[in-house]
């Protein structure tokens, strides 16, 4: 007589665990868009207060290819990216792999980006450099509270590589 209710039981509990499944999945999916585009609004940015207001004003940091060791709060990281903007003129990026992850409350970017401007000589440049960023939601939107960027060090010179290709 227990066989009816124990297999009621198990199909119940299985419907709910495969609909928390979709709903969780669809959830993410929708995150992952989200924050897809925020990358790429980031990307796209040639000043400081538009790249800023993707950041968390309350708590953000970036690792960045030069010194000090880590920029720490908003004056920090501002300060970072204004010297960035002041000595990039017509700089155009794009991303060579972008992967996002996240489980809807924190989420991740990493991507290999290639830029390419005008130094204050008139003369081309060009970077490509890992970039990973940490997000956060804050009232229901998509915020970064990392940054970190690098480039491949070759030990055998102690300088970075910044022109690598995959």
């Amino acid at each position: 007589m227990r066989k009816p209710g124990l297999i009621t039981g198990t199909i119940v509990a299985a419907a709910t665990l495969l609909l928390s499944v979709s709903v969780n999945a669809h959830a993410s999916s929708k995150d992952e868009k989200a924050i897809r585009v925020v990358e790429n609004k980031m990307i796209a940015t040639t000043n400081t207060d538009d790249l800023m207001k993707y950041y968390d004003q309350n708590d953000v940091d970036v690792y960045d290819l030069e010194g000090p060791l880590q920029y720490k709060g908003n004056a920090a990281v501002r300060g970072d990216f204004d010297n960035v903007f002041a000595n990039f003129a017509g700089a155009k990026g794009n991303f060579v792999e972008l992967v996002v992850v996240t489980d809807g409350k924190m989420g991740m970017a990493r991507s290999i980006q290639h830029f390419a401007w005008t130094d204050k000589a008139g003369k081309p440049q060009e970077v490509t450099v890992r970039v990973t960023d940490v997000f956060h939601k804050v009232n229901g939107q998509w915020k970064v509270i990392h940054t970190h960027i690098s480039a491949p060090m070759d030990p055998k010179t102690g300088l970075t590589q910044t022109n690598l290709k995959s």
